[in-house]
């Protein structure tokens, strides 16, 4: 989570969040976030306690992109130029939140939309750190079928003196130009310039909106008639109440873990056909099943031990 802010919800179209120290407040950034088309729109709903709201309808989070599109060939390289171009463009004058949870893409992966946090000027020297561990994160997170020496480079690069994003696109380029150099006909460059998937990638799950969540409160009784299947760690019962059931450290998982062992979106359980399938997310730390990794979609039966970092729990059905 950023040092900056508290997430209060979030929901198909909204993202409500408020400043960790409302005093950091600098109302002088909406009119910059205003003349920005790579900037989620803004609205501050509480000076007092700066309280804000996003929209977010026609986007998905970066994370959900990553965790489920595989890239081929070149497609790597222009859906990285894209991404890095434009978060070096939204946050040349204003402090954008580079964080896995609050960076938005459409869901043909074609366009992308920054979280930028109206705080004041001087409690800026925590992006580097930030956009370090962000590209770390994608790095370790993108999944390709050819181009492997993209995560390897990123890695690399973020050891280097020179990281910037900046030069870390320069570098792309230049990686990319020796694993598939140029190539012209006499009617067209051959060479891929966008990209752009042909069928949309689907966010995991809808986040609660507070209205759904007192809802939730209220029926109390009939989620827990409801689910067949949970988690049993420390005498606590997590429920896997939705066929889709996310698991990590972020605050819209199903089953949430705040152990640093656990990444963001770790794994996530499945329900399919009344039965119970567990996979990993490219987690830092893998997912164990019964002591074996999960490098596939495994099969869950009750009794059995999983494992997501150093968090270990039973599987109950």
């Amino acid at each position: 989570m950023s040092e900056w802010i508290e997430q209060d919800c979030r929901d198909e179209n909204h993202l409500y969040i408020h400043l960790k120290d409302p005093r950091l407040l600098d109302l002088s950034i909406f009119e910059r976030l205003s003349n920005d088309d790579f900037c989620l729109p803004c609205m501050l709903t509480n000076e007092k306690t700066a309280s804000m709201v996003y929209a977010t309808e026609g986007y998905i989070p970066l994370d959900d992109f990553l965790s489920q599109y595989v890239f081929e060939k070149e497609e790597g390289y222009v859906f990285l130029h894209q991404l890095f171009e434009q978060a070096i463009a939204s946050n040349r004058n204003k402090p954008v939140l580079f964080d896995p949870d609050y960076v938005f893409v459409t869901p043909y992966g074609d366009k992308f939309a920054f979280v930028v946090i109206p705080i004041q000027v001087s409690n800026w020297m925590f992006q580097k750190d930030m956009s370090e561990k962000w590209v770390e994160y994608i790095a370790k997170t993108m999944q390709t079928t050819t181009a492997f020496e993209i995560p390897g480079f990123l890695l690399k690069f973020l050891k280097s003196a020179e990281f910037s994003l900046p030069n870390l696109v320069l570098g792309l380029d230049n990686i990319r130009t020796i694993y598939y150099p140029k190539k012209f006909s006499l009617f067209r460059n051959k060479r891929m310039q966008t990209f752009k998937v042909k069928e949309p990638i689907q966010a995991f799950h809808k986040d609660k909106s507070v209205e759904s969540v007192q809802e939730e409160k209220t029926q109390l009784l009939q989620v827990h008639v409801a689910f067949k299947a949970s988690l049993i760690w420390n005498k606590e019962e997590y429920a896997l109440c939705n066929e889709i059931n996310i698991v990590g450290r972020a605050m819209v998982c199903d089953v949430r873990f705040q152990d640093a062992s656990v990444s963001l979106k770790h794994a996530k359980i499945v329900c399919e056909n009344e039965r119970y399938y567990i996979q990993d997310l490219k987690s830092t730390n893998k997912t164990y099943l019964n002591g074996k990794e999960v490098k596939r979609k495994m099969r869950l039966k009750d009794g059995m031990q999983v494992q997501f970092g150093d968090i270990v729990c039973e599987f109950k059905e």
